[in-house]
This record gives structure tokens, sequence and C-alpha cells, in this order.
């Protein structure tokens, strides 16, 4: 899990992905694989978006496989927020207290995943009750490009 603690309250997750250093790494060409996320991103080369209105059975396909793999990425942070129940309720300290809990939380999180450490029997239930929740979505105008990077790599493994 890599974690951005910047900015205080609550931020959109696009905010923070437009003004983050993995973006500029995508940008510069530092990785060649693909991000997904949802459709309050724009569609880049780099970051694949589900097709608001798909037409044939291979942009549904593509759409259905999108969603499945982003609900892991959810049921990724599900978790991490039941087993620190500290960051379901929200951080009511100083900003830099904030952080810092929050970094804890996340290397103390990837600590548990490393040594296989099963998450506490009473969270598991609560885990996909929280990872079933609908994410809100808004539309921002994709890019030229990334519409036709997403088009090509619909048309190569969807079909």
């Amino acid at each position: 899990m890599d974690i951005v603690t910047r900015w205080r309250g609550s931020v959109h997750d696009s905010r923070i992905f437009r003004e983050c250093r993995l973006k500029q790494r995508f940008e510069a060409g530092a990785f060649s694989g693909i991000l997904l996320g949802d459709s309050g991103y724009p569609c880049t080369p780099y970051l694949f978006t589900p097709l608001l209105n798909p037409t044939t059975p291979q942009e549904e396909r593509y759409n259905r496989s999108h969603i499945h793999t982003r609900n892991t990425v959810e049921r990724c942070f599900g978790l991490w927020k039941q087993r620190f129940r500290c960051l379901l309720r929200g951080m009511f300290r100083d900003i830099e207290t904030a952080k810092k809990t929050i970094v804890a939380c996340a290397v103390l999180h990837n600590m548990a995943i490393d040594m296989r450490e099963d998450v506490f029997s009473g969270e598991r239930d609560s885990i996909e009750q929280y990872s079933s929740e609908p994410i809100v979505q808004r539309y921002i105008a994709p890019s030229i490009r990334g519409n036709i990077r997403r088009r090509q790599f619909i048309e190569t493994h969807f079909q």
C-alpha cells in the first residue's frame, strides 16, 4: 500500500493522484503498466477508467474486469480500516500526529501482510459489509490519447 498524507481532511483521491510523484513518474515513462481508476479520473494512456456506455460484448467484458479488479483494491482499503479502527472514525488530532498515525497503520498493515497475519475474526464479517458500499463517481472528460489506448487494450485483450 502506498499512501500520501499531505492534505488535511477529506480530499478527493483524483486530486491527490494529480499532485503525487507516482503520476509524474508514469508521465515520464518510468513505468509501463496500467492503473485503474473510477470515472472521477480522466482516462489517460496509463490510467484506464470504465466505459460510461459500453456497446459491444468486448466493452462489457472490459467493464466487468475493471470493476472486479477495482473492487479488490476497495476491499484492501476496507481491510486496512477494519484492522485499524481509528481510520474508520477519522482523526481528531493535530495534523502531524494524524499523518504519523496513518503512515504507522500503513506500515503495520504491510508488515502484517508480509507476515501472513490473518484478519481478526471479528473484523472479517464487517469487511464485506464495508467493501460493498457503492462508489460515488463523477464524470470528467477523458483525454483522446487515453481513449485511444484504452480502445486498443480492449480490442487486444477482450475479444
